[in-house]
Parts: structure tokens; sequence; C-alpha cells
């Protein structure tokens, strides 16, 4: 898990979530903070800068990483970095790969969703 003051495009892991803890067999349980205005997130797209959003450090290195979202793959083939960021909703589950192979399968069905203000 990153550090609290870790940064990941511009935010700090605390603005993110609090309270999260990933267990052995993927399931992330804590709070994912709702955030307004992530532009480093995906600054071509505003209607990906709110959200929540799950920050991790990848542990193993590679070349190049793959990331599917709900078993479909979303960004393949990029190259490879330890801090990383998934934009998740309630019962995503996101599998991510380092060179072709399976490094871990994150689980949100148990994580808690804060509440959009207002709402």
């Amino acid at each position: 898990m990153p550090d609290g003051e870790e940064a990941f495009y511009g935010k700090n892991a605390s603005e993110l979530m609090e309270n999260v803890a990933i267990y052995d067999d993927g399931s992330v349980k804590g709070t994912l903070k709702y955030v307004t205005g992530y532009t480093l997130f995906n600054e071509s797209d505003p209607e990906e800068q709110e959200g929540h959003f799950f920050p991790f450090v990848l542990g193993k290195t590679g070349t190049n990483m793959t990331f599917k979202k709900n078993g479909s793959p979303g960004k393949t083939d990029i190259p490879w970095e330890a801090n990383n960021v998934f934009r998740v909703e309630k019962g995503d589950t996101f599998q991510v790969l380092v060179d072709g192979e399976e490094v871990v399968t994150f689980n949100f069905q148990e994580a808690t969703f804060e509440e959009v203000e207002g709402a």
C-alpha cells in the first residue's frame, strides 16, 4: 500500500482513500473518497477527472503493463511504471499484468465508496 503522502499524478494517496487494505485474494477494503478536479489523471477527458480512484504501487518490475477492467482489456502494453491509479466503481475488478504475466487482480466488491456531496 502506498504511503498516505505519496503522490499519484498530483494527488496524495490520502486524498484518494483512507483505511484501505488489500488482502491476499485481491479484495480491497476501506474507503475510496469521491474526488473532483483530478485533472492529471486524464487531462484529455474531463469526465474521467472525478469519481473514485485507487492508487497502488506495483512491486513487480518489467517493460510493459496491461490492465484489464472486468475481464476486458483496457490499456495494453503500456510502458511499465511503479505508481498507478485506477478509476473504480463498486464491484469492479482490475487485473494487472506485467510482460504478459498476471501480478494481481484487485476486487472492489467490499470497498466503501464515499458518497457524492449534495447527492
